[in-house]
């Protein structure tokens, strides 16, 4: 897979800056003060590490009713509940580090109790959770974290459901692995792959 190029990845930006706006970063201020640069779209990436090294254990009041949004051929995420999250040396699930990049990894840890809070955010009832993968938004293999900030109830399917998102995850961690993708990229990849349902957030 190639890496993506400055123009390629406008769905990225919109949901960088839609994630640092969530967060209330001063990294979405900057981005809308300085438009879409490399250098800003890497502050709203530093803006969901720092969010998870000062709040690891961050837990949202459940919106019950709030459903999934159909949007163009994918379902996305609710961004302002599940707007990604990267693994820290804090994170009480972290591992190790890995890859060349050095990047923290986290183990994967989706408790009964989050996936209950989850799933009511997302309007889905617990008889219908086997039509779901509950996804980690940015994948452990990429430095995700397991914060309820980072895990969401993906439909299955295929190409555009959760088996076409595993796909692509596994060639991203194939990618850091050998060193040829940063973790800015790869995130990056993931936001892109949701394609024009991002852009219209």
């Amino acid at each position: 897979m190639k890496r993506t190029s400055g123009r390629s990845w406008t769905a990225a930006k919109w949901l960088a800056l839609g994630a640092a706006l969530a967060l209330g970063t001063a990294a979405g201020a900057q981005m809308l003060g300085g438009g879409f640069a490399e250098e800003n779209f890497t502050r709203a990436l530093a803006a969901l590490r720092a969010q998870a090294l000062g709040s690891v254990a961050l837990q949202k009041a459940a919106a019950p009713g709030a459903h999934l949004d159909a949007a163009g051929a994918r379902v996305s995420p609710d961004f302002s509940f599940t707007p990604g999250a990267l693994c820290t040396a804090n994170d009480p699930n972290f591992k190790e580090y890995r890859y060349a990049e050095h990047i923290p990894y986290c183990n994967r840890n989706v408790t009964q109790e989050m996936k209950i809070q989850i799933a009511a955010h997302y309007g889905i009832p617990q008889s219908d959770w086997g039509n779901y993968e509950f996804d980690h938004l940015i994948p452990l293999a990429a430095g995700g974290s397991s914060s309820i900030d980072n895990v969401w109830p993906q439909p299955h399917g295929d190409p555009d459901g959760s088996n076409g998102k595993d796909r692509l995850e596994d060639q991203i961690y194939q990618q850091m692995k050998a060193g040829t993708l940063m973790q800015a990229d790869g995130v990056r990849q993931i936001y892109a792959w949701f394609g024009p349902s991002a852009q219209a957030r």
